[in-house]
């Protein structure tokens, strides 16, 4: 079985999927590694096979290069295809995944970004978060799927 298909049970099996900014940014930029396992993710959210939802830091995360660069209609390009991506909510920041996030913060560390990504994946309910490499193996409760790892498997440095 291809590490595509290990990455959809995975998916399919949790139901609903919180998808990590790094994620979307790889299939944005056509990452040939790692095209098979971001079409998964996302033909398995547009297929229904699973739900999958992100945070609105997100949308930050993959708008502030454009910006940076100057490139203001390639951030408006992206911004349109996250609306437009089927099967993926965009979660506010609400409070109370502000509180949340402070307390994610508090207990793993790292950056602010990474914290609200965690705790809106806690928001949700999710069972899986999935992301392109972390050092967290597990958080409080969710199953990190590394696409890094589906790719070692498969001998891809």
């Amino acid at each position: 079985m291809s590490e595509a298909a290990n990455l959809r049970d995975v998916l399919v099996d949790a139901g609903l999927v919180y998808v990590d900014a790094g994620v979307i940014a790889l299939h944005l930029s056509a990452v040939p590694a790692y095209l098979p396992l971001t079409r998964t993710i996302l033909r398995g959210m547009r297929d229904g096979e699973f739900e999958g939802f992100t945070s609105a830091v997100t949308v930050y995360q993959l708008l502030v290069e454009p910006y940076r660069s100057g490139q203001p209609e390639v951030a408006e390009r992206i911004e349109s295809l996250l609306a437009a991506l089927p099967g993926l909510v965009i979660v506010p920041v609400t409070p109370t995944i502000a509180r949340q996030s402070a307390q994610v913060r508090a207990q793993v560390g790292g950056g602010l970004t990474r914290a609200i990504q965690i705790a809106t994946a806690l928001s949700g309910d999710s069972e899986v978060y999935v992301t392109r490499r972390s050092t967290l193996r597990r958080i409080a409760g969710l199953r990190v799927a590394q696409l890094d790892s589906y790719l070692a498997s498969e001998g891809t440095p």
